[in-house]
Parts: structure tokens; sequence; C-alpha cells
């Protein structure tokens, strides 16, 4: 009995001493073998250097800064000792096994580089500052895109991370400094991208005395030259650390720096809403014929609804865009009905869809009756004539003001927007009017320029001024604003009218009428794209 128990252990243990060298050359040899040469070899990772961004014309928007980085390979007390009092000297840091700083920091102490490691360190750079933080984004300090077109894009950037592979000893003393390894990085993915940067410093001086603004710059292809927001911020802030000044603006809800205007920017479009009314009376029935007088006011359900002058007479639709006559879009307002407007602009793809990859976009808003149900209990009386004049709770961002402008200059659609020139855009924005529906708001819009009475006179006077003969069709607005008596101020144009081009949307926030602040800047803009892009 006694052997049989001793033969018993014997045999279990021996059982147990196979399993565990199954386990540990079979199940687990892989990851002892890689800890056994992980023992012999020290690694180093080396951060790919992101891909370079470009503007249309080949200018740099993002870049890279390359430097040297010196990593201290060793374990030895006396060395680590000696390169302490070292770098101590140079006002650097130090760190108990591995320590770096700046290759020229130690070209005059040649006996100490036979522990150093050469590393390539890169670091995103911004060489036009604060001109395209909202378009372009920025990277934090681990080199990680975190908004704009460096968060969308950041894995193809990023490119292939590389490493150093150095042999060291059981002390961590390099054993052979001709044996190391440099796997190099990938770098990242370049992009050409369709924005014209001169445009968008072009941009910038005109606006330099106002705060807050957006302004869209599209062709009629679709490639976008420019989406400018003010305020600005320095993207390179991110990368370096904020300071506390620098902080509590990024962080002023008021001014809200972060938030990109062109697409995020909810506003009363004001009068450019007139422009969708106009589309939708036409194609419901409303004869472009059709004449009234205008008092300056109308009456509608016991209130009082004003227009922003007296207009006498308005001869057609034509002219009530031309002069931007509220009383006769008061009145179109009560032909079409709350119910008609509402359902029929949701089915548009302004009010349902995003025109850019950008997570900060918003989808412009109308409401619908169960919407008014929900908030208010009813519908208020004058509803439909507030939202005929582009007042009330309609809410445009400025991307889809031009998306808008963009598909009546196309007669009937436009392209989503383009960004980049590798880049395939399948959408196109299409409005459910017809040509000839379209075709009236057109002239209508061009009335708005080149019209005795239209409210964007100044840009056709101009153009004359400047001898540029081109026709121009727009539409200015002044949109109600709660936190001012100032109204924001719009503008929207296409051009050239019989073969378009360009669109342009401006939008600046509590500056006055939009014949007044936003006509005369979307003007010099005009000017700029026709002498560098028209006329070449």
């Amino acid at each position: 009995m006694r052997t049989f128990i001793i033969f018993s252990i014997v045999v279990i243990s021996y059982l147990v001493f196979l399993l565990k060298l199954f386990e540990l050359q079979i199940l687990k040899g892989e990851e002892f073998r890689k800890k056994s040469y992980n023992n012999h070899f020290y690694i180093i990772k080396v951060k790919p250097s992101r891909g370079n961004i470009y503007d249309r014309n080949g200018f740099i928007i993002a870049g890279n800064l390359t430097s040297t980085k010196n990593f201290i390979i060793t374990k030895e007390k006396d060395i680590l000792k000696e390169y302490e009092s070292y770098i101590a000297s140079l006002n650097g840091y130090y760190s108990d096994i591995m320590d770096y700083f700046e290759s020229s920091s130690v070209i005059s102490r040649r006996d100490l580089l036979n522990d150093i490691v050469f590393v390539p360190i890169t670091s995103r750079v911004y060489p036009y500052g604060d001109l395209t933080p909202h378009f372009i984004g920025y990277v934090n300090s681990d080199g990680i895109g975190v908004e704009g077109f460096e968060k969308i894009f950041d894995d193809s950037l990023r490119g292939q991370e590389g490493e150093i592979i150095i042999p060291v000893d059981a002390r961590m003393n390099i054993t052979d400094k001709n044996k190391i390894i440099y796997n190099f990085p990938k770098k990242g993915k370049d992009y050409k991208l369709t924005i014209d940067i001169q445009l968008y410093k072009f941009v910038d001086s005109l606006l330099e005395n106002y705060e807050k603004a957006g302004v869209v710059v599209l062709k009629t292809n679709g490639e976008v030259l420019a989406l400018y927001s003010k305020p600005k911020y320095n993207p390179q802030i991110f990368s370096r650390g904020l300071t506390t000044s620098e902080w509590n603006y990024i962080n002023d809800k008021e001014l809200a720096p972060l938030m990109d205007r062109t697409i995020s920017g909810l506003y009363p479009p004001g009068s450019i809403g007139k422009i969708l009314t106009t589309l939708l009376a036409i194609e419901s029935g409303w004869n472009w014929r059709t004449s009234m007088p205008c008092p300056g006011y109308i009456v509608y359900g016991g209130n009082i609804f004003k227009d922003w002058t007296i207009h006498y007479h308005i001869s057609s639709i034509i002219e009530a865009l031309e002069v931007s006559c509220n009383v006769y879009y008061y009145n179109l307002g009560k032909f079409l009905g709350i119910k008609k407007i509402t359902e029929s602009y949701k089915k548009l793809d302004i009010f349902r869809k995003k025109f850019t990859p950008f997570p900060q976009e918003k989808i412009s808003f109308v409401p619908d009756i169960n919407w008014y149900i929900e908030n208010y209990k009813f519908i208020p009386g004058g509803s439909a004539l507030n939202l005929a004049i582009g007042q009330g709770e309609l809410m445009l961002t400025p991307i889809a003001i031009s998306m808008l402008v963009g598909a009546i200059a196309n007669n009937g659609k436009m392209p989503y927007p383009k960004f980049y020139f590798d880049q395939i855009v399948k959408d196109t924005f299409k409005l459910p009017f017809s040509d000839s529906t379209i075709k009236i708001t057109k002239i209508a819009m061009l009335n708005v320029v080149k019209g005795q009475r239209g409210t964007a006179g100044y840009l056709n006077y101009k153009l004359m001024e400047y001898g540029l003969n081109v026709n121009v069709a727009g539409k200015t607005g002044s949109s109600e604003n709660p936190h001012s008596k100032k109204t924001h101020s719009l503008f929207t144009l296409f051009a050239p009218f019989e073969n378009p081009e360009f669109i342009i949307t401006v939008v600046v926030e509590t500056a006055g009428h939009g014949s007044d602040v936003a006509v005369p800047i979307a003007t010099e803009i005009l000017r700029w794209c026709l002498l560098h892009y028209y006329y070449q």
C-alpha cells in the first residue's frame, strides 16, 4: 500500500511537471521569448511625422518641426550621477533610468556620447496661426487630432510608429552601438485642400474690426475656398499647454472662440429666408406677377406686423424680393399657411442633413406643428408670417444658406462641399422646385443687386467702379438678435449670374443691417475671387 502511494505521488508530480512544462514552452513560450528578448534589448518607440496639410496652392497650413532628443540608456550609478550633474547645469531635469535633452546641449561632452541614442522628435506646427483653426483643427500634446480636419483624418495623418532597438546588458548599458536597429516610422498621408490660405488672410483683414463672424466661400462645383470663423484661436497652444489667460479666453461662453460659426452658428436668416418663401409660393401656385400696395404694415389676428419701410406699391414677387418688402411676404405667409411652410421646408436637405464631416456641424432648424404644441401648447398667431420673412423660430447655418444659394445658381442642384482634391463627393443637394420657379427666383435675386431699388445696390456700384463687368445675384438679411438692439448682418450671393462660379455668404454678429456691413465685406471678397480665379 505504501509503495502504491509513493508511486502515485511520483506519477502525479511528474504529470504536474509535464503540464507546467507544456504551459511554459507551448502556451506561454512566445511571451517568455519576448521577455527574454527585451532583457537584451531596450526598445524606444518613435512617433511618426504627421502628414502635411497644404492649401490649394501648395502652402503648408499644418506641418512638422523635427528636432532630436537624446535618450540616456544606463543604470550605472556613476554614469547617472555624472549625467545628473551635467543636466542640472543645463537647467534640465533628471529621472532614475532615462532622461532626454536637446542634442546641441551635449556636443561639448563627446565623452558622454557612448551612452546616448539620438531619436527624432516631431512637433506639429501651424504656420498661419489663428487663421484656420476651426477648419484645420489641432493636435494635443500626444500628437492626436482633436478638432477639425486633424481629427476627422487623424488615422491617415498620423502615420505608422517606428522603433529603435538597442542591445543592452542587465545593467542597461549599451553593448554595441553598431548593432542598434532603426525601424524608421512611416510618415502620415499628405492632404492638399481646396481652401486658399491667401483668401483667408484677406477675409481676416476685412473683419479686423468685428468680434464675431462667419464667412463661407464655395465654388459652384462644391470646392470650399474658405470657411472662416471669428473669434479665432491659435491651435499651437494646445500642443504646448495653455496659460491662465488662454484658458479663460478659450472657455469664454459669450465669445465661444472654439465654435465654428460657419457650420455651427444657427442664425435667423432674416430676409434671406424670403428666398425660400419665394420658391415655395411660386411652386404652390402664387402668380409671380401679383401686385399689391405696401402701407408699411399689415394687421393679422389683431396684431400689427410692421415692414422696415413703406414701399407704397409692389408690382410683383420679383420686386418684392428686390426691395425686401415684408408686407408682400406677410401675405405670402398667409397664402401658404404654417402647415405648408413647415412641412415643405422639412423635406429640404438643409433642414435634414449635415454638409460636412465635422461633428461640430449643426443642422438648420425649422419647427413643425408638433414642435409648436410641445413648446407653446398652441400655434402662435402670425407664426407663418414670421417664418415667411425669415424670422421667428427659423434658424440656418451659413453653410446651409450657401448650399441653398448654390443650388439656385446651378439651376436646382449643388454638389456637397469638397474639402480636399482626392475627395470623391457623391451627394448632391437638389431643390424640389420646377425650372421656371428657380428661374424667377434667380431673376429676383439679380434685381436685389442690379435693380434700381435693390438692397444690395452698393455691390453693383462698386463692381462698376472697379471696372468689373460682372452680374451678381444675392440677398441681404438683417436678423433679430435677442442679446442686442443691433441685428446680425447677413448677405449671400452667387456670381457671375450667367455662368456661376462663386457662392459667398457673410454673417457678422451684432453689426447692423445686411446692406450696411455684410454687403461691403462680400463685395471685396467677390472682387478678390474674380481677380484671382475668374480673370486668370
